[in-house]
């Protein structure tokens, strides 16, 4: 299928233009295996003759709010055919491929990858996904990138670049319209709408992928989405190693005194455990969805416990090996969300 072979070309055009460039960035892993979707196939889009969604009218400016959490959910309104339409957001923030956006959680699933982020629509078959954009990182920069690709879809588009395409966040990038069946003067069944944004380590390649049918409705949705992206620098390996124990302790039958928890922390979640014979034996984990630097200059956790609890670790000004416990992820809030017990301190 036309979408299919795309998607994989331009992932090869990436990755040949990395090796001959021989340029560093953040650690990527192989790509990670087609994204599951809900197995529902009723396309809610509407007809148009048109390939590319025409630019939406643009409603009442709305409050742009800076320093959203990853997981936070709002309500936003949109254009959708000249009527304004309520959309739920959740906001994305993925440290990691360094970028953060809104997207519509009604009418998209979002499915992590550890080198991606893709948004499928739910209405689309889990087999064969037609409407979906899907976010990369790239150590190229911006121009090299969108050549890159640009070079493989030309040999079966007719695209159009443009270079000074504008988002209402991110503001100018590269825009590529794969739209046009190369010599044919028709329209393919399946678009692409690339977008190349700069960042200052590299650049990320966002991919709307939809059927010609559903260009008014998903195209309109996807521009929306983008309109709200912003790129955040990659982030470092998770430094924060070793072993640490919580402040409260449990008392055995036999009176032994011991932390409640002894815990480790990885690149992608926080482990929770006990010390056995020298040895840490996980008891539980939770995700971590956000590391950097705090204000202090010490390091900065946030993490979601499996029963939807949000809390921050951050450095402790005055002593680096403690790690103090917020039960939110609101700074402002740190000073009532403060909990002694829960907090850390470096094992040894």
């Amino acid at each position: 299928m036309i979408k299919r072979k795309h998607f994989s070309v331009i992932l090869i055009a990436l990755a040949v233009a990395l090796l001959m460039t021989m340029l560093g960035g953040c650690g990527r892993k192989k790509a990670a295996d087609e994204p599951a979707v809900p197995a529902t196939n009723t396309d809610p889009a509407s007809q148009t003759e048109s390939a590319a969604p025409a630019e939406p009218a643009a409603p009442a400016e709305a409050e742009v709010v800076v320093g959203r959490q990853d997981g936070e959910r709002f309500e936003d309104i949109i254009i959708l055919e000249g009527m304004e339409e309520t959309v739920k957001y959740e906001h994305v923030r993925n440290g990691a491929i360094g970028f953060e956006m809104d997207y519509d959680y009604e009418s998209f699933v979002r499915q992590s990858g550890s080198d991606r982020e893709c948004f499928v629509s739910v209405w689309d078959d889990a087999a064969n996904p037609e409407n979906y954009l899907e976010v990369r990182y790239s150590p190229l920069d911006a121009a090299a990138a969108a050549t890159a690709i640009g070079e493989i879809l030309s040999n079966e588009f007719e695209i159009s670049r443009d270079d000074a395409f504008m988002l209402g966040r991110a503001g100018s990038c590269i825009r590529i319209d794969a739209s046009e069946v190369k010599g044919g003067g028709y329209m393919p069944d399946q678009l692409q709408m690339v977008y190349v944004i700069p960042a200052a380590d590299g650049c990320r390649v966002a991919t709307a992928h939809y059927a010609i049918e559903a260009s008014e409705g998903f195209g309109r949705r996807f521009h929306y989405m983008m309109d709200t992206f912003s790129t955040v620098n990659c982030q470092e390996s998770l430094s924060i190693t070793g072993t640490w124990q919580t402040a409260s302790m449990t008392v055995a039958e036999d009176g032994t005194i011991s932390p409640e928890y002894d815990v480790q922390f990885t690149d992608s979640e926080i482990l929770y455990g006990h010390m056995k014979d020298g040895q840490f034996a996980p008891d539980h984990s939770d995700r971590i969805v956000f590391f950097g630097k705090a204000a202090s200059g010490g390091s900065r956790v946030q993490a979601l416990a499996s029963n939807g609890v949000q809390y921050t670790y951050q450095t402790c000004e005055s002593d680096k090996s403690v790690l103090e416990y917020f039960e939110t992820w609101q700074e402002k809030d740190f000073p009532d969300m403060y909990r002694g017990g829960a907090s850390l301190s470096r094992n040894g």
